[in-house]
């Protein structure tokens, strides 16, 4: 699946460097156990980063995080002014192990069952697609052409060490060191973005998000419940508290009651998009086999625009084996709130906390509200040379563009506080992030590194233009 059509000096290096390259270089990373809170796979990966970056990166930084470290560093390339690079070194934690085909950091290579199996060999390993082979790919790239005096750009890489909890100390970090960016032209995040079918695809924007937790906690111990009519129950409390907010699919906040107005930009490319997407192949590579809207358009449609309340934890009394009748003394519940509305986290916020302080009011219990992370959304123009960039790197394929992302992403920030264009993207096939059995096709990653390359050369010909 070899995307290459010349005699270029570099891309024969890529191409026949690419079997070492994925022996020697990317299964090891790999198969370092980096889940974000363990602190020694950490450790490993981060170590890992410098030392691979330190034989042609100009300055290394180790940045203390909340949890875990940014490391951040300097390139030196033809064009002074830098492109920054954005990745993430940590992964999701491991769930339903038992689920996976071969060990989740073992970096085994296997054949799927079918349908999968037309993919031929893939590279199973938390991290494989979400993202630590887009990352080594594009460093990968880097040191070739440092190597070869042939680096078209300089660059400033920032690696994050706690993206899967929302990049506290990189939001943080962005806000109390702006110098560091102000020569920066973009920002750029390597990806792996081709769908099943080998189809790139280019996403415009990111979706906003905000994580939150509410804790309810009542003074008593925890009773038989034949006292249920004369004691408050703060799962019941839970449960009503969550309703004011969000009930029956739709927000009863101002700032996200009324639908997302769609432009006519992003409607002509909704249009192009559903003639030739394939939703059911969407929904089988992220596990989904039930929907609420079955209408393909309308389902796509919400995906991309309606803006959602996801409970993702919910925890409160007995949760051992069996049953005990009792009445609990505290309930708890994570949510996160993704949007594609241009409005703030700050504004969301505000009104949550405003229905909030307003129920706990003729609550009997202790109602705590812990913003844990959030940042807007994003948008990047069509016509930018970020995705003029992208879309001629991956001119032997067919590309996508959709209007916006439904997930969300931190650099976000870098849009917000530095006026910097952001855009993710990138050649590889892999899927099911966050998932067991998480993969890169194999035969892919030689596209992969090979669009990086591409991609740093266009920019900086338009750049220079």
């Amino acid at each position: 699946m070899s995307i290459v059509k010349s005699n270029n000096n570099i891309e024969n290096i890529v191409i026949k460097s690419n079997r070492e390259f994925l022996e020697s270089e990317l299964l090891p990373f790999l198969r370092i156990p980096s889940n974000t809170l363990n602190k020694e796979g950490i450790n490993q990966a981060k170590d890992y980063i410098i030392s691979y970056i330190s034989g042609f990166c100009k300055e290394i930084k180790e940045i203390e995080g909340e949890i875990n470290p940014l490391i951040l560093a300097k390139v030196e390339g033809q064009i002074k002014d830098p492109l920054l690079i954005y990745m993430m070194y940590d992964t999701q934690p491991v769930n339903k192990e038992k689920e996976w085909i071969s060990e989740p950091f073992g970096a085994e290579i296997h054949k799927f069952p079918p349908p999968l199996d037309m993919l031929g060999d893939c590279i199973i390993a938390r991290g494989a697609y979400n993202s630590k082979t887009p990352l080594l790919c594009v460093l990968n790239i880097i040191k070739i052409l440092k190597e070869n005096n042939q680096l078209p750009i300089s660059l400033v890489l920032l690696f994050d060490g706690e993206e899967e909890i929302g990049s506290p100390s990189l939001l943080k970090f962005i806000k109390t060191n702006r110098k560091i960016f102000e020569n920066c032209i973009d920002a750029y995040y390597p990806s792996t973005k081709q769908d099943l079918n080998g189809i790139s695809v280019l996403k415009l924007g990111y979706k906003g998000i905000l994580s939150l937790t509410i804790k309810v906690k009542s003074k008593n111990k925890e009773p038989h419940s034949a006292f249920s009519a004369m004691i408050v129950n703060p799962a019941i409390e839970l449960i009503s508290l969550i309703n004011s907010i969000y009930s029956k699919n739709e927000f009863h906040i101002d700032c996200l009651k009324e639908p997302y107005k769609i432009t006519n930009n992003e409607q002509l490319l909704i249009e192009n998009l559903i003639k030739q997407l394939d939703l059911e192949k969407i929904k089988y590579k992220a596990g989904i086999v039930q929907v609420i809207e079955e209408d393909p358009k309308k389902a796509f449609i919400n995906y991309l625009f309606k803006p959602t309340f996801n409970i993702s934890t919910l925890k409160s009394g007995y949760l051992e084996k069996g049953i005990k009748n009792m009445v609990p003394n505290q309930a708890i519940c994570n949510i996160d709130i993704r949007f594609a509305h241009r409005v703030s986290v700050d504004e969301i916020y505000k009104e949550i906390k405003e229905k909030v302080e307003l129920f706990a009011t003729k609550s009997k219990c202790q109602i705590e509200l812990i913003k844990n992370i959030g940042y807007d959304g994003s948008r990047v123009k069509e016509e930018s040379i970020l995705v003029k960039s992208l879309i001629e790197s991956f001119k032997e394929f067919n590309t996508e563009i959709w209007p916006i992302s439904a997930a969300a992403a931190p650099l976000s920030m870098i849009n917000k506080e530095m006026g910097l264009n952001f855009i993710t993207g990138g050649l590889g096939i892999g899927g099911f992030a966050h998932s067991p059995n998480e993969f890169i096709q194999f035969d892919s990653i030689i596209n992969t590194r090979l669009s990086n390359y591409y991609f740093l050369k266009n920019y900086s010909e338009s750049f220079k233009k």
